[in-house]
């Protein structure tokens, strides 16, 4: 008995002692010699990434071009398309709304519009705010659709007609083009299906009750307040040569876009802008004096809606207390959003290519937070 119980210490002390080497190895690693082999290994052209902590950026780097047929160089200015991350000024924008008593996220929303909003399936099921927040309202994402007046048709750069004036149009039975493809065969509330339609009818309901245009509303009240000099839904508003070049992943430059949903993924932005949302989320709704949000409504934000995905409002929660969210377009970005709000941490990778490498679970991302864990404490 004796023996065999030396035996399992001897196993147990060996295994700390691999445990704790390989723990010291990836405290010792070196992520400026990784990253640039990940970047390489993984085809991107650029990539620019931050880890902030409380109210400062902790690491930041930028690798690669912006423009690789000119040779453009990234740097902390650099501009990138950063798709569905566009959806966490949507449901900021709805939050501002309900803390000032225009909406409530559990109130039908025909209330606070000029037409009656349902399911045409399903006309008796009011739709509510928290249901579009949540991808619950059974709308589609939308799939193709090849129509002269489609979803993803193209429009001059900043000439994309805004929710207000589109939805009434294609989601209700008696709009001019109305298309039933636009909503799924499912009830309001039973089944989460991400949708970028379902974030449009979200701004739709900013733009009416605030009276602004989406676009000018998140200038007005949310970039503007926290100093995102170098952020617009409108190209207008930005520098051109500092906005990162698209490229598919054959490594094709793809053009500049603009389309009807927009609003749910049309954001610009360098990692330092974005950095100042992250940090004001993080400081409960506040930065450097400015509020944009109350601590309520940041603590609701982040609220889990669905534990089987991990939905929050819009937001996502994913394991060990982070919570974030991700944008990618094939026309070439992928971008990665994710806060600790226990720990004051936030980590922010884009990048100018469509590549899973910069999200959960991919190589790129796991290096960075590996190195945003060295600032949990």
């Amino acid at each position: 008995m004796s023996f065999n119980r030396n035996i399992r210490w001897k196993f147990l002390f060996i295994a700390i002692l691999i445990l704790s080497a390989c723990e010291k190895e990836a405290i010792l690693h070196d992520i400026d010699s990784e990253l640039p082999k990940l970047i390489e290994n993984n085809s991107l052209p650029s990539l620019a990434a931050c880890v902030v902590k409380d109210d400062s950026i902790m690491w930041s780097r930028n690798y690669g071009f912006s423009n690789q047929e000119n040779a453009t160089r990234v740097d902390e200015g650099t501009i990138y398309h950063i798709g569905s991350i566009s959806k966490l000024f949507i449901v900021t924008a709805i939050m501002q709304l309900e803390e000032a008593g225009d909406i409530n996220l559990d109130e039908d929303i025909s209330n606070f519009l000029p037409i009656v909003f349902r399911h045409p399936d399903f006309p008796d099921i009011p739709i509510t705010a928290r249901m579009l927040l949540t991808h619950v309202a059974g709308l589609s994402w939308p799939g193709s659709y090849d129509g002269e007046q489609g979803m993803w048709n193209r429009f001059p750069l900043d000439g994309g007609p805004p929710p207000w004036e589109w939805i009434p149009q294609f989601l209700i039975p008696s709009g001019e083009h109305y298309d039933a493809n636009l909503w799924k065969p499912i009830s309001p509330g039973s089944y989460e299906f991400y949708s970028n339609i379902g974030a449009c009818v979200a701004a739709y309901i900013v733009e009416i009750v605030s009276g602004q245009n989406f676009r000018e509303y998140c200038r007005n009240q949310i970039f503007g307040p926290l100093n995102m000099q170098n952020t617009s839904y409108f190209y207008g508003d930005l520098e051109g040569a500092k906005i990162a070049l698209m490229y598919s992943k054959h490594n094709v430059r793809s053009f500049y876009f603009e389309n009807r949903v927009y609003v749910a993924g049309g954001v610009k932005t360098s990692v330092r802008d974005l950095s100042l949302y992250a940090r004001c989320i993080l400081n409960k709704g506040v930065l450097n004096g400015q509020r944009i949000l109350s601590e309520s409504s940041v603590d609701s934000m982040l609220e889990i809606q669905n534990p089987a995905s991990g939905r929050c409002l819009i937001w996502k929660a994913y394991p060990d207390g982070w919570f974030g969210h991700t944008g990618g377009l094939v026309l070439g970005t992928s971008t990665s959003l994710v806060i600790h709000p226990d720990t004051k941490r936030g980590i922010i990778i884009f990048t100018n290519t469509h590549s899973g490498a910069v999200t959960p679970g991919g190589e790129v991302f796991s290096i960075v937070k590996q190195k945003a864990n060295e600032y949990a404490e």
